[in-house]
């Protein structure tokens, strides 16, 4: 598996950022992401991975009240499926 960094990750359950593990995962005909929370820190955090590539991403609470307050054109220029790059 590939890390955020490029570098290549080992699946591990004690690395947020490993393995497939206890989430839940939401999907629909365009995506399916994991969404779990990593308890391992100071604080809880999300973590969102990618079922189809296994790329995962950590955010903190933080980052997710930015998004609840985030407005709809802001939200929409983030899923534009146009502006998704593919390798």
């Amino acid at each position: 598996m590939t890390g955020l960094n490029g570098s290549k990750r080992k699946a591990n359950r004690a690395d947020p950022l490993g393995g497939f593990g206890d989430g839940v995962v939401v999907g629909n005909e365009f995506a399916a992401i994991e969404i779990s929370v990593d308890t391992s820190g100071h604080v809880p955090r999300a973590v969102l991975r990618d079922v189809a590539s296994g790329q995962a991403r950590c955010i903190d609470p933080l980052v997710l009240l930015a998004l609840v307050y985030m407005s709809d054109d802001v939200m929409q220029s983030l899923a534009d499926p146009n502006l998704i790059v593919s390798d």
